[in-house]
């Protein structure tokens, strides 16, 4: 590594940097739901895979709002940030000691898509306000991303990040990845209810669940069902059909405790 590549480990003097601006082989999209931890990918406005995340703590939470990937960093430093909770740290090179990982997606606001050296943190508010993902699911994610945003797309360019994993190596993306982060309490699906946990204490549960069942007007979204949903998904996320639903809103079903009504979710569409 030459002398100013020292002063700023993630210098942008790659001989990856793209030199041309081809046309994207698909246009990706991503939605990340907070309360499911989860991300979604989409490929010319079609569904494609789930990944699970971790999110911000909530001391730290991962901010509400449009996001767009421009850099792709494989083998990235760990920079300490400007926040309290950073002082005393010291910045860390790549390699298995490493807090992101393989990779890392960088968006506005100093919010990144990472990969994680504590992949049990996956699937909780677990961060310092970006989104961790495990290893083998980030690069996933980053290489898909890489193959259809600029023209580093030969595979020898996957393994090369692999072997040289103590090598930091950017690749600019020629056009900016769309990622929504929103903050959804309930998902409405064609044969169930997704519900999961208030992991900010937003509130506005009750609100959520109607909206989501304006279609199923046999549903009535009364306080003994909404504090049975609120007890089932006090610690993660599930799902519920729409007849235990109608069941539970009539009280005409058995009494039911953590763990025997409703399924985990696994964050699938």
């Amino acid at each position: 590594m030459v002398a100013s590549d020292r002063a700023n480990p993630e210098s942008k003097s790659s001989d990856l940097k793209p030199e041309s601006m081809p046309t994207p082989t698909e246009q990706l999209s991503m939605q990340i739901n907070l309360p499911a931890t989860r991300l979604d990918l989409y490929s010319n406005g079609q569904f494609q895979k789930s990944y699970s995340v971790a999110i911000g703590m909530p001391k730290y939470p991962t901010p509400i709002r449009d996001y767009n990937i421009s850099y792709i960093i494989w083998n990235p430093w760990w920079l300490p940030p400007d926040s309290e909770w950073a002082q005393n740290a010291e910045k860390t090179p790549p390699g298995p000691g490493n807090p992101l990982g393989p990779v890392k997606m960088l968006m506005e606001d100093g919010i990144r898509i990472h990969g994680t050296n504590a992949p049990r943190s996956v699937g909780h508010a677990a961060s310092h306000a970006c989104l961790r993902m495990k290893p083998d699911d980030v690069r996933e994610l980053a290489w898909r991303v890489q193959q259809a945003y600029s023209d580093k797309r030969d595979p020898d360019l996957f393994e090369k990040y692999k072997k040289n994993s103590r090598s930091t190596f950017w690749v600019e993306l020629f056009q900016q990845v769309p990622v929504k982060v929103e903050y959804l309490q309930v998902e409405a699906r064609p044969d169930k209810v997704l519900i999961h946990p208030d992991r900010y204490n937003r509130g506005g549960f009750q609100e959520e669940l109607e909206t989501a069942l304006v279609s199923h007007p046999e549903i009535s979204v009364n306080k003994e069902l909404v504090t049975k949903l609120k007890k089932l998904r006090s610690k993660e996320s599930v799902e519920v059909s729409y007849p235990e639903l109608s069941e539970w809103a009539r009280g005409t079903a058995p009494s039911a405790t953590d763990g025997e009504a409703g399924k985990k979710s696994a964050g699938a569409l």
